[in-house]
Parts: structure tokens; C-alpha cells; sequence
């Protein structure tokens, strides 16, 4: 087990300890050397580094995804903590911890899935319901669903969070009802369970939080597509506009070509699947970032890549 975690760090330690490098960006000095903004991460979340120039050789020999042991002394810098390094080195998988590295998340992961199984269970539907049947009375499903993340650093990037982020999902639609009362709430309930269960085989977590092979080739919106798909295909009869309908949903529920979404959502339940969808995971990472930076007194939180804006940090209570 770890000594030191990241939430524990405090200015003016000493560092000796095992991270995961999770950024590596070599700049150059206006003297003409160079240094390297680093960050550092395990279960309890992140905190910057640098190494300078005196430290380069060792640098490239560590890569982002790394696990590595750092010694070094934690300072503060425009409010924020960071360990300036001294030394560096990788280490090898077999002499990690997991439970050190993997967050998760802070729910009772049983209630979660309880909530979803309620939510499931209102689906009135034959041909839903028995495609919903198919995947949650299979418990290898179930198992892998629990405990599999919903990203790798983006949103509810810790193991249960694609039952949290799903969860949420059917949270939101559930208030629905009385606004958009002629809405196909079947379709929306079965596409909110299923449509990033990909996920389950996009990421890699034993570990570390990771894409794994078939993640980087096909993602999680080509595979939920394809595991639909398939299992639909064993339900005798099953109507073809539903399964074009549901399909639709899962390979639009991105919204935007840009944002890696085949289709753009074309009728107003993969509209909305598609609206709440990204809600979710971008009010997830806009509380991360208060999370973060809570007790730092800053008013802005330095550039969020996914967000692509600053966030506004300030939580007074009126």
C-alpha cells in the first residue's frame, strides 16, 4: 500500500512515492534549456510537477500511463500544489497495488444498481423488456457493468461510474413525464440503460484506467451498437422501426460529428437521450474541477480541455 496519496500531499513535504504519470509536456526555458510539466495521479486524484533540465535523460525514460516512483518536494505555485522532482523512474505493473490507483466512486454501488433495475422493470414494451431480460439476467454482464468506468479522464472516470452515469440518465428523463408527456418512455428508459455499455469493453481496469485494444479501435459507441444489435437479432419478430429507432439512439447519443457521433439524432427521443447524455457528464466534469480545487482560494480553475473553457470556482452560499 501507498504512504502517501495525492489528496494528503501538503506544501513543504518530501515525496517518495509511487504515481501514475498521467501528463508529460516538454517545454523550453527562454535561457534556452528545457523542463518538463509533469502530473502525477493514484486513487485520491492529481497533483502537477516539474522536472528541469537537469532531469531530461531520466524523463525519457517514463511515459505517460506510467507507473512511476517519485521523490521529490511539494511546493506551491500560482495557488496550486506541485512536486518539484528530483528523481524518477518506472516501475513495474506486478509490483503495483490496484486498489492504490483505481478510483472509484463514492456511491453505494448496490443502490445504484438497484435504482437501474427499478427503472428497468417499468418498461412495458414486450420486446424492450425482453432485450433489457437478455443483458441483465446474464451475470457476467451484470458483474462487468457495476464495475466498469464511464471514461478514462473525461467524466465518472472511476469504477462504477457508467452505473452512476446511467443512473443519472434515467434520473433525468424520469422528469420528463409531465413536460413531453408524448415521448416513448420505453425507448427512452432502454436507451439510457444501454447505450454506453460498450464501456464495459472500451476500458481496461485492472490496473489503471485504460483503453483497451478494442476500445482504440472500434470505441464504445461502435461497440454498445454492436452488442445491441446482436442480441436483437435472437428476439423473434422484434418490430424493425424499434430497432432502428433504438440503434439510432445509441450511434447518435453524441450529438455532433465532431464529438465522434456517426449521426446526428434525428427524432426527439434520441434528441433528448442525446441532451441529457451530455448534461450528465459535463455537469460531472464541471464538480470534479470544484472538487479539485476546493481550499486552493482560486477563482478560476486553469483551462478544461473537454469543457473548453475556464470554470468559475467560487461556491458562496447566499
Amino acid at each position: 500500500m501507498k504512504n502517501q496519496y495525492v489528496h494528503e500531499l501538503e506544501s513543504g513535504q518530501i515525496v517518495a512515492e509511487k504515481f501514475i504519470l498521467s501528463k508529460k509536456i516538454m517545454k523550453e526555458k527562454k535561457d534556452g534549456g528545457t523542463y518538463c510539466m509533469l502530473e502525477f495521479a493514484d486513487r485520491s486524484g492529481s497533483i502537477e510537477g516539474i522536472a528541469w533540465d537537469s532531469m531530461s535523460e531520466d524523463i525519457k525514460k517514463v511515459s505517460v500511463g506510467d507507473f512511476v516512483f517519485v521523490t521529490g518536494n511539494v511546493n506551491e505555485y500560482n495557488e496550486r500544489l506541485q512536486i518539484v522532482v528530483n528523481s524518477i523512474c518506472q516501475v513495474p505493473e506486478n509490483e503495483i497495488e490496484p486498489v492504490d490507483f483505481l478510483p472509484q466512486t463514492d456511491e453505494d454501488i448496490d443502490k445504484v444498481m438497484a435504482e437501474i433495475f427499478d427503472c428497468k422493470a417499468k418498461v412495458v414494451n414486450p420486446y424492450l423488456k425482453k432485450l433489457l431480460e437478455v443483458f441483465f439476467e446474464n451475470d457476467d454482464f451484470v458483474k462487468n457493468f457495476r464495475v466498469a468506468p464511464a471514461a478514462k479522464r473525461a467524466h465518472h472516470a472511476y469504477l462504477g461510474g457508467l452505473a452512476v452515469h446511467t443512473r443519472n440518465t434515467l434520473r433525468l428523463m424520469d422528469g420528463l413525464h409531465p413536460v413531453y408527456p408524448f415521448l416513448n418512455f420505453d425507448l427512452l428508459i432502454t436507451s439510457a440503460i444501454l447505450h454506453d455499455i460498450g464501456k464495459i469493453h472500451e476500458y481496461s481496469y485492472k490496473t489503471k484506467i485504460d483503453l483497451s485494444t478494442r476500445g482504440k479501435m472500434l470505441g464504445h459507441i461502435v461497440i454498445s451498437y454492436e452488442m445491441v444489435a446482436a442480441e436483437i437479432e435472437k428476439i423473434p419478430q422484434f418490430p424493425e422501426d424499434l430497432r432502428l429507432k433504438l440503434l439510432h439512439m445509441i450511434v447518435s447519443h453524441h450529438g455532433e460529428f465532431e464529438w465522434g457521433s456517426p449521426k446526428l439524432p434525428a427524432f426527439p427521443e434520441a434528441l433528448i437521450l442525446h441532451f441529457i447524455d451530455n448534461l450528465d457528464s459535463k455537469i460531472e466534469m464541471m464538480m470534479n474541477e470544484l472538487k479539485k480545487n476546493r481550499g486552493t482560494q482560486r477563482e478560476w480553475s486553469d483551462y478544461h480541455p473537454f469543457l473548453e473553457r475556464e470554470i468559475y470556482l467560487r461556491e458562496e452560499k447566499w
